[in-house]
């Protein structure tokens, strides 16, 4: 009890500032939508660079994929539906991957967007140095022109995630011209809805419509401005004074944000919150320090007390929808049970505990989890020294430079569940920065990749929650159901699922 007192005592010490009451949340206006408005989204994390194949955070996904489209879009549900792609399909053989391309695009500066550069968008992402994507392009090993407007991807063996990758970073059409202008990072050229026309890293990025856009009907607005603002009390206090329209909320402000007169809707997310120890440093390497972390951890406090609900107690890389989820692993697989970490810490030959640094991001809803495991950790002699670090520089430290014994924060969901077992899994995985994985894991991997069959395919993926769950490779902690916060003004809003809105056919009502 005096643990839930004392995190109960964090957020309320961390909320927002005082709001005027205002009655029940506005809904949207009746006014007509206005081709001329800009919309207005305060985002609560920076860009790490405009370069999505040298992107490092899965977060980018909002700033790139506004300028950036690619080969495949994905619906609110998550499948994979035509993009720059207008259709798709695997040879007889499985061993290659045909797309049919759509025709008459440009890209943001004339380039035309066509077979060729396909062909030289999937080659760079596969080679250019730092690139955060190669390991998910790694069956494809050429890229056939047939035509103007079809490749083939040439695989070395099946992959049956590939639609759905191409659906993420990996399939970003950058343009060929653009390849070598060393202001990629800044400038971006892409072939999406939005132009970029002026980027203040870590504060601010503004976006245009693109007049030649192919789906007309996904720009709706003049603009979207992005402010940064990493303070939820901010972004809050900007929906209040009308200076942006939407925005995520932190849970405990949800109460006060109805209580002003502005609308709260509950998001569905693909993230979770992870605790991710780079299982080559520290202590990490033994199974059973790894396990010994999720029975200290208070998991339900952080749903309960912290989230205030807004989330899901889950154990699991993949969300419960997934065809990939297992049942059997059940929500809480290592239960909050002090006695058993230190029991398992003894085992590792760590009676006494260890320390270690964990990278930790500026936003105060990380930095409220980050103190209640801080709390939880020491109580089984585990000590953990944060290293506070701006979110867009926190995952280029630890997955870049491999620098930090273990990352916390939101984050992981992928278009495909082979995505995220790969990215974080996997010895080569991009999201793994010390390689560690297991045989099982492995084999299992190959074995979702290969697979087209739908039953089969879910039935490996099980097996490899199965052994993500045995092998404690991370700390689940929740999924989060995120509060988006809205205007009036706001007519139709979709939250991403992956918790990275896209903006396609937002609407705005006018003054």
């Amino acid at each position: 009890m005096r643990r839930i007192a004392a995190l109960l005592l964090l957020v309320v010490l961390a909320g927002c500032a005082p709001l005027p009451s205002g009655g029940a949340p506005a809904g949207p206006s009746d006014s007509p939508a206005d081709p001329n408005a800009i919309f207005r989204w305060a985002n609560a994390v920076g860009l790490s660079r405009f370069d999505p194949h040298r992107a490092s955070s899965s977060n980018d996904n909002t700033h790139l994929f506004l300028t950036y489209d690619r080969l495949v879009h994905t619906d609110v549900d998550g499948r994979p539906v035509p993009g720059l792609a207008t259709a798709w399909e695997f040879t007889p053989d499985g061993l290659g991957l045909d797309l049919t391309l759509r025709q008459g695009v440009t890209f943001h500066d004339g380039t035309p967007f066509d077979a060729e550069a396909v062909r030289a968008n999937i080659e760079r992402a596969k080679t250019v140095q730092g690139t955060a994507v190669a390991p998910e392009l790694r069956p494809v090993t050429a890229v056939q022109v047939l035509a103007p407007d079809r490749v083939r991807l040439v695989l070395a063996q099946p992959s049956a995630a590939l639609p759905l990758v191409l659906s993420d970073r990996a399939g970003a059409m950058v343009s060929p011209a653009a390849f070598d202008d060393a202001d990629l990072d800044t400038a971006p050229v892409g072939a999406g809805m939005y132009r970029v026309t002026a980027y203040q890293p870590g504060s601010r990025i503004e976006y245009r419509a693109s007049p030649t856009y192919w789906d007309p009907a996904a720009v709706r607005v003049a603009g979207i401005d992005m402010p940064i603002y990493t303070d939820p009390v901010t972004r809050l206090n900007a929906l209040r004074t009308g200076d942006v329209d939407a925005a995520v909320l932190s849970p405990d402000q949800v109460p006060e944000a109805e209580a002003a007169g502005i609308r709260v809707e509950p998001g569905r997310t693909t993230n979770f919150w992870y605790f991710q120890p780079n299982r080559t440093r520290s202590a990490f390497g033994d199974v059973r320090v790894r396990q010994a972390l999720w029975h200290a951890i208070d998991r339900r406090a952080l749903v309960d007390v912290l989230a205030r609900g807004f989330g899901t107690l889950d154990a699991q890389p993949l969300p419960p929808w997934s065809a990939g989820h297992d049942p059997s692993v059940g929500p809480d697989p290592y239960p909050y049970d002090p006695a058993r970490a230190r029991r398992l810490l003894a085992e590792a030959g760590l009676p006494q505990g260890f320390a270690f640094t964990a990278l930790v991001s500026t936003s105060p809803d990380v930095a409220r989890v980050a103190e209640a495991i801080q709390a939880d950790l020491e109580e089984v002699g585990i000590t953990m020294d944060a290293r506070v670090m701006e979110g867009a520089q926190i995952t280029d430290e630890f997955f870049v430079r491999k620098q930090g014994d273990l990352l916390l924060g939101p984050g992981g969901g992928r278009p495909d569940p082979a995505q995220t077992l790969g990215l974080r899994y996997l010895p080569d995985g991009f999201n793994n920065p010390g390689g560690h994985s297991s045989p099982e894991m492995e084999r299992l991997q190959a074995e979702i990749l290969r697979t087209v069959d739908p039953a089969a395919r879910a039935t490996a993926m099980q097996a490899a929650m199965r052994e993500f769950r045995d092998q404690a490779f991370e700390v689940v902690l929740y999924y989060a159901t995120p509060p988006v916060a809205l205007s009036p003004e706001v007519l139709t809003f979709t939250p991403g699922l992956a918790d990275r809105p896209e903006f396609r056919g937002v609407t705005k009502s006018g003054p």
